[in-house]
């Protein structure tokens, strides 16, 4: 009987070690390109972000990923603002839902995914209006709280717990708040680098 019972143990431990892990934690650091989209006219800048996402296995070929990261956007980092500009800087938290097609498992795998992501304004730029100090707008809020963006990505996997990727994330919605006192639109678009690691 203790023969019986050892050998159930054995083979519940290999059949567990056998099953692919159906969930995944990933901790991941992105830098890139922004493009801010303002009435016709774009100017570019630099994003940064760090994210934690949890990913659900649906099969071999598909999973579900939900997460949540902060994001820093600045326009005219690189030196190509006018003097007197009033550049933005905005910082968001970012709610992705993706849903991941997987190319391969483990090391040299890749994932294409694609999906929405619910942006919040947490550190909201205000206006400034040099030549007219007086002005209403002066020290609103420049971006309204919510945003819906469209996030597609793929990813290398260099090893059982690291993997590189390119990320984008497509501004949907008009974030410009106007007060009421001026109008136009406002998008944020990005494409970055990352590094992430899973476990």
């Amino acid at each position: 009987m203790k023969r019986l019972l050892w050998s159930l143990m054995l083979l519940a431990a290999l059949n567990a070690q056998a099953q692919e892990r159906k969930w995944e934690h990933r901790f991941s650091l992105g830098a890139g390109i922004t493009a801010e989209r303002e009435d016709g006219s774009t100017d570019n800048g630099l994003a940064l972000r760090a994210g934690y996402a949890l990913a659900y296995n649906l099969s071999e070929q598909w999973s579900l990923m939900a997460g949540l990261a902060i994001r820093d956007v600045s326009e005219n980092t690189f030196g190509d603002a006018m003097d007197g500009a009033d550049d933005d800087h905005f910082t968001f938290l970012d709610l992705p839902l993706v849903a991941r097609y997987h190319v391969g498992q483990g090391k040299g795998s890749w994932a294409l995914g694609l999906g929405p992501v619910l942006s919040y304004c947490i550190g909201n730029d205000t206006y400034y209006i040099d030549a007219d100090p007086q002005s209403p707008l002066n020290y609103l809020d420049k971006s309204k709280r919510f945003a819906l963006g469209l996030q597609p990505a793929v990813t290398y996997r260099l090893s059982r717990h690291w993997e590189l990727g390119v990320e984008a994330n497509i501004g949907l919605t008009n974030i410009k708040d106007g007060h009421g006192l001026t109008s136009g639109s406002k998008h944020i678009h990005y494409v970055m680098a990352t590094i992430g690691v899973v476990f």
